[in-house]
């Protein structure tokens, strides 16, 4: 499948919030700084789409990007790993 259009809908903290499921969703889980925002920006060309850092747990949000008008990619937070509120 090619990916034409790839666009940024909406970031939120609660499920209940998501955009209603009207199209599929593919998303992203796993631990924190393993690359799932770069694995978004690679999927679609576009670079900056997802927000990526070199610090882990800098995903907190749920974040929706609509592909090709009729279907979702969905990065989510990352889980262990981070020492984010962490004094060190």
């Amino acid at each position: 499948m090619e990916i034409t259009s790839a666009e940024f809908v909406i970031s939120n903290t609660d499920v209940k919030k998501c955009p209603a499921g009207i199209f599929p969703e593919y998303a992203f889980i796993g631990r924190s700084n393993v690359g799932k925002s770069s694995l978004i920006n690679m999927l679609t060309g576009r670079k900056g789409l997802a927000m990526t850092s070199s610090t882990p747990g800098k995903t907190m949000l749920i974040n929706h990007f609509l592909i090709n008008k009729n279907w979702y990619l969905v990065d989510l937070p990352g889980y262990g790993y981070a020492r984010r509120g962490q004094k060190g």
